[in-house]
């Protein structure tokens, strides 16, 4: 964040639409930052000085996720498939990428009513569709949230994709692998 800032404070005077989307930037990956030692905090707190901090997020903790501060976007979640045994790093990747997609959501869907969540297991992957009714405004660049996102399906083995959907809203789909392959790299199903 530290050097986003200081080049915008170098671009400002040269350009100062590069150094507003980097003010953006800085925006928001403290904002995400924050909320990320909140939780940590709270877990600490929760949990006592020495204890172990709570396991990571994951599918079954979808339903609580979903419930909208001022009930802004109805939202709707289905769950299909079995997706009680998913590896932890694919469990929580899931849990990441539904988390990510509702915040910018609530953020970012101006006029956003709805948004649909899916999250489907078939034999060798797990789909994670995120659409929202809502308009855009801005250019509509990926932010940091987006990218490690992106980052975090390739690591796995799988793929993430976001924009602007054909009519309305924004659309994030998401295809991670299940399992791993014998030499623990994870793998891809033949199609």
């Amino acid at each position: 964040m530290v050097i986003i800032a200081q080049a915008g404070r170098v671009l400002a005077g040269t350009d100062p639409s590069a150094a507003v989307e980097a003010l953006e930037g800085v925006e928001e990956e403290g904002a995400r930052t924050l909320e990320e030692m909140r939780a940590m905090v709270a877990a600490m707190r929760d949990r006592g000085v020495g204890a172990e901090l709570a396991p990571l997020a994951g599918v079954a903790d979808l339903e609580r996720l979903v419930r909208t501060p001022g009930g802004r976007l109805r939202v709707d979640l289905g769950l299909d498939g079995e997706l009680d045994a998913l590896p932890p790093a694919v469990d929580a990747a899931v849990y990441r990428i539904v988390q990510e997609s509702v915040t910018n959501a609530l953020r970012h869907a101006v006029d956003a009513t709805e948004l649909v969540v899916r999250v489907a297991a078939e034999r060798h992957t797990v789909r994670v569709s995120v659409r929202d009714n809502g308009r855009r405004t801005g250019r509509g660049r990926d932010g940091y949230g987006l990218t490690g996102l992106r980052e975090r399906a390739t690591l796995l083995g799988g793929t993430l994709r976001a924009g602007p959907g054909t009519d309305r809203g924004w659309h994030v789909e998401a295809e991670l692998p299940r399992a791993r392959s014998e030499s623990g790299v994870h793998s891809r199903p033949r199609r």
